[in-house]
Formats: structure tokens, sequence, C-alpha cells
């Protein structure tokens, strides 16, 4: 990762917070720092977390299959198998199918709302 402060570092910033909690549940236990070892800025991550919050249950399981649970849930997969295995796993979670399209525009603005509110 690059040290350029993005969007997207934002939200990899956010996705090793919600890693650093401990796990609840059944939850399979990942350590997100061991491929990012910058530390966390837990300010920046809360109000990304806020973004997140508001959205509708099936844009955040987006956003989630691209940051906290890439690596984990959907390692080894290039974009498009990625993305097919979201789509199919969100369906199976929410009930609504998202087409390639509006998962990619679900992802691009919820970046542009991060970048717009932290950069």
């Amino acid at each position: 990762m690059s040290n350029r402060m993005d969007a997207d570092s934002l939200l990899w910033n956010w996705a090793r917070w919600c890693w650093a909690g401990e796990t609840v549940g059944n939850m399979t236990p990942y350590v997100s720092w061991e491929d990012d070892h910058r530390p966390i800025n837990h300010d920046h991550a809360r109000i990304v977390d806020a973004l997140h919050q508001q959205l509708p249950h099936h844009e955040r399981m987006v956003v989630i299959a691209e940051y906290p649970q890439k690596n984990r849930l959907f390692a080894d997969m290039h974009a498009k198998q990625r993305t097919e295995a979201a789509q199919r796993w969100i369906e199976r979670v929410t009930g609504v199918w998202l087409t390639e399209h509006e998962y990619s525009l679900y992802l691009g603005f919820f970046k542009d709302a991060v970048g717009r509110k932290l950069l």
C-alpha cells in the first residue's frame, strides 16, 4: 500500500479497525494487520463506520465484501470472481440480487462519500 491518503487507504484503515476488536460468536478470527502493519487511525475508522452504518444492508455488504472480508471470504479470487461470489453471498443474506453494475456503483458511491467526508 502506498502512503498516499485516499478513500481506499481510509477504507483499509477501517477494515483493520473492524478486525482489531474481539471476535464474537462463531466468527473466524482474521488478523488483518498481518497484511498491513500501519497503525490504525481510530478517528478516521469511526467516521467511516458511521457512514457505513447509514447504508442499506445490501450496500453495507458490498463494502464488507471488498474490505473487511475480502481476504477472508474471498481470498485468492480475482475481481470478477470476488464480485460474483459476493453477489451470491449478498443475495443469500439479504434477498437482494445486485447486478455487477449496481455492485460497482454502490462501492464507488461509498468510496466517494468517504473521500468527501475525510479528504
